[in-house]
């Protein structure tokens, strides 16, 4: 897996590089449930045909490629945190290369039955927590993201409220991925 090593930098020292970052919403725009609308577990998952070769697209042209996630089933008790887990794994598993530097999900859902995610997170979209946690992990990797050039892509209204409350650019996923 090639996500970013936990390594916490002194703030002494600079990171090397400056990268756009690539910010992609999982269900319904990557990826999506083979047997309805919403995911039952690692093998109801597939890819969206063609999304990989996009992905890395942008990982070559040098953009951090992140994964924002709201995953509020676990607030309402339909899974539990080992099965978003294993959710994320299979997801990871179906790519040929994995081009996700980190993957962040919340899974918070204020209107949720199961304590102590049925409160309020600035981790869930459409707050910008998980970009700020991103932009942190990026910092103890040796990275500043560039905000002002990257994106983020999904398939709800509240992924697009999250970038603009970021001031980042925001495609729809069936735009970006041209299905």
């Amino acid at each position: 897996m090639l996500m970013f090593k936990k390594i916490i930098r002194k703030h002494s020292e600079v990171p090397a590089a400056i990268a756009p970052a690539l910010c992609l919403d999982l269900d319904g725009t990557i990826r999506r449930s083979k047997s309805g609308e919403y995911i039952n577990g690692p093998d109801d998952i597939e890819l969206y045909p063609g999304t990989e070769e996009i992905i890395w697209q942008y990982r070559e042209q040098g953009y951090l490629i992140f994964g924002v996630s709201n995953q509020g089933g676990v607030a309402f008790g339909f899974k539990d945190q080992p099965a978003n887990l294993a959710e994320i794994e299979r997801t990871l598993a179906l790519f040929k290369r994995n081009p996700f530097h980190s993957i962040q999900f919340s899974l918070h859902h204020q209107e949720g039955s199961l304590s102590p995610f049925n409160y309020r997170s600035l981790l869930r979209k459409p707050e910008t927590g998980m970009l700020a946690v991103l932009e942190v992990e990026a910092w103890n990797n040796g990275y500043v993201v560039n905000w002002k050039n990257s994106l983020l892509v999904g398939d709800r209204p509240e992924d697009q409220e999250c970038a603009a409350l970021a001031g980042i650019q925001f495609r729809w996923a069936y735009e970006f991925f041209q299905r």
